[in-house]
């Protein structure tokens, strides 16, 4: 697998207007009534493949953590309220299975189209199957992207979702077009693999070379429990949004390191490594 092109865009919250028109001059769909969700992950999608040559058959993988938040309480405080009436386009809002299906219409494609939720390892379990698909299907060209709406708007969200750091939730879509060709690539998939506990995970570190080591939020929480050379560590940028580790391995990707790997925990200390090779 050799990662062709990145795209990250995290922005402060957001209304939908903004992202519609960004997109008006770069697609032709008529998004006047989707939602936030949606045009930013179709913006995403666009601009990660603005100057590439990809086919018709490409297969888009789509991971959040939360979907469309603003759209779900827009529909909730509709039948709450007995003076307003659930209106049909609200209601289909609330539904992120369309996302790639749009997606799809704005790109010209027929490949499969998936959307993945996982607690804390949403991002993650979408690049799972992405791999599980490239290494064992016919599927050699993926987009993939992670994309969640800012939680700022949502009173007492720290309380209902995991911000280990009390940061600022924002508005983030993160993506990656990996294909099966080495020319002309950022870097190559050396590995991806799932340990079930800090022991079996600790194990493997032992016997790999890294540059440079992203961790998420819950890795840099036990990060004293992970035999990793600290001095390594990438200082993350402000990417916080749902699935965050999107925009963070976009961003070791661009310090275009020899050999960078990408450790993401969650609550129960299960992990996932990402190991990415320089191209030469």
């Amino acid at each position: 697998m050799y990662i062709q092109s990145i795209f990250k865009q995290i922005n402060g919250s957001k209304v939908a207007k903004e992202y519609r028109d960004e997109l008006k001059s770069i697609c032709n769909l008529n998004l006047r009534r989707n939602s936030k969700f949606n045009l930013m992950s179709i913006l995403g999608a666009l601009k990660t493949l603005k100057d590439v040559n990809y086919k018709d058959s490409l297969s888009i993988y789509i991971a959040s953590e939360y979907g469309c938040v603003e759209d779900l309480l827009k529909v909730l405080e509709q039948i709450n309220s007995e003076d307003s009436m659930l209106m049909p386009f609200d209601f289909l809002n609330v539904n992120t299975n369309n996302t790639g299906f749009l997606i799809a219409q704005a790109l010209n494609t027929f490949g499969n189209n998936i959307n993945i939720t996982s607690e804390d390892f949403s991002f993650e379990k979408s690049f799972e199957l992405a791999y599980f698909d490239f290494n064992t299907k016919d599927i050699k060209e993926i987009l993939i992207g992670g994309v969640d709406e800012s939680l700022e708007e949502i009173i007492n969200h720290n309380s209902i979702t995991h911000n280990l750091e009390n940061a600022i939730s924002q508005d983030g879509s993160s993506w990656l077009y990996i294909n099966d060709k080495k020319e002309n690539s950022i870097a190559k998939v050396k590995a991806f693999e799932f340990f079930t506990n800090l022991e079996e995970l600790n194990s493997y570190l032992k016997v790999i070379n890294y540059s440079i080591i992203g961790l998420n939020q819950y890795a840099r929480k036990y990060q004293k429990e992970l035999d990793i050379n600290k001095d390594l560590i990438f200082d993350n940028q402000n990417n916080f949004y749902g699935t965050t580790s999107a925009g963070d391995i976009i961003d070791i990707l661009n310090e275009k390191k020899e050999s960078s790997i990408y450790i993401s925990l969650d609550s129960k200390k299960r992990a996932y490594l990402f190991w990415f090779e320089k191209i030469k």
